[in-house]
C-alpha cells in the first residue's frame, strides 16, 4: 500500500487534530483538479474518488499540526504527485530537537507508520470497501 493523500479532517474542541492519511495499491491516480496551481484555488473534491482508496488510516486527538499540499498557495498536488514537495509536512519549529515529520505520494504504509510510531502517534487502519456498479 501507498499513500496517495493525506487528508485534515478537523479539530476538536481541545483543538487536537485528526487526520486521513489515505492508501492505494496504485500510485498512477487520473485527478484533473490535481493540476490546479495553486492547489488551494481548485474547485469541487481534492481528494482521490474511492475507486483508488484502500485503507485509510486514522489519526486522531493529536497535537501534531500538518500542513498540507492542498492548502498550498504556491504548489498544486501533482507537485507532490512529482516529488517536489511532500503531501503533508510538520511546520518547522527552530525550537523542536527532534527530526521533522513529512510524508511523500507513494511512500508506503510501513514507513508511514514507522515515523508516526517514532513520535508516539499511531493510525487507526480501517479498510475501504469498494465495489464498481
Amino acid at each position: 500500500m501507498h499513500l496517495i493523500y493525506v487528508n485534515e479532517i478537523g479539530s476538536d474542541y481541545k483543538g487536537q487534530k485528526q487526520y486521513e492519511f489515505i492508501f492505494s495499491e496504485d500510485v498512477e491516480i487520473d485527478m484533473d483538479d490535481w493540476f490546479t496551481i495553486p492547489a488551494s484555488l481548485a474547485t469541487g473534491p481534492k481528494s482521490p474518488d474511492v475507486e483508488y482508496v484502500h485503507i485509510v488510516g486514522l489519526l486522531k486527538d493529536t497535537d501534531l499540526q500538518l500542513e498540507l499540499v492542498q492548502d498550498s498557495d504556491y504548489f498544486g498536488v501533482i507537485d507532490a504527485v512529482d516529488g517536489v514537495v511532500s503531501l503533508a509536512w510538520e511546520k518547522f519549529d527552530i525550537e523542536s530537537d527532534e527530526e521533522r515529520l513529512f510524508f511523500r505520494f507513494g511512500e508506503s504504509i510501513e514507513n508511514v507508520t514507522k515515523k508516526l510510531k517514532f513520535r508516539e502517534y499511531y493510525l487507526i487502519n480501517q479498510e475501504v470497501k469498494y465495489s464498481e456498479q
